[in-house]
């Protein structure tokens, strides 16, 4: 086996015009949001809950998709600290995320047949590329006829470019 230099350099080359000269590369926006924490969450009743109550925060974007944390288990501020990962074929320009905290079996609330209650919703436009933000924003719910802030989520989100390589079936 030869393991000269130009042997080395050679296949490397023709290794390096395969992976980016290959028509299997796509490249794809990855958007990473980290759900970190919730607090100030007040019932309707304006008390705090108690700790056996159950929150999960739902990520919606605008095509439909749904992208859902695990179950965190509440006191005024349940915490998550989860990284929820949302590909993206195009460059999503203002692309709204919609997010939404519910609180799951709360079968003995009025108004629920399902068990889950929204506690408040916000909108999180996705940042430019390899722009990382970070902050708070206030989760609101319709009372009436105006938007009452039913408590705060914190979290932190970066876009980036990847090629990646995918495989056509057809």
């Amino acid at each position: 086996m030869d393991f000269s230099l130009r042997n080395f350099t050679r296949s490397r080359r023709s290794m390096n015009n395969f992976y980016y000269n290959n028509n299997n590369w796509e490249e794809v926006y990855v958007m990473k949001i980290l759900i970190e924490k919730a607090w100030s969450i007040i019932l309707a009743n304006d008390t705090f809950p108690y700790s056996t109550n159950i929150y999960r925060v739902i990520v919606n974007d605008e095509s439909g998709r749904e992208f859902k944390t695990s179950r965190g288990i509440g006191t005024p501020a349940p915490v998550w600290n989860e990284v929820i990962e949302i590909c993206f074929k195009k460059y999503p320009v203002n692309e709204e995320l919609k997010l939404m905290v519910v609180r799951e079996n709360c079968y003995n609330d009025p108004g629920t047949s399902t068990g889950e209650k929204v506690v408040g919703r916000a909108t999180i436009i996705v940042p430019d590329v390899q722009c990382k933000r970070e902050g708070v924003i206030e989760l609101v719910k319709l009372d009436g006829v105006e938007n009452r802030v039913k408590g705060f989520i914190s979290y932190q989100i970066l876009l980036t470019k990847v090629r990646r390589h995918y495989t056509n079936i057809d």
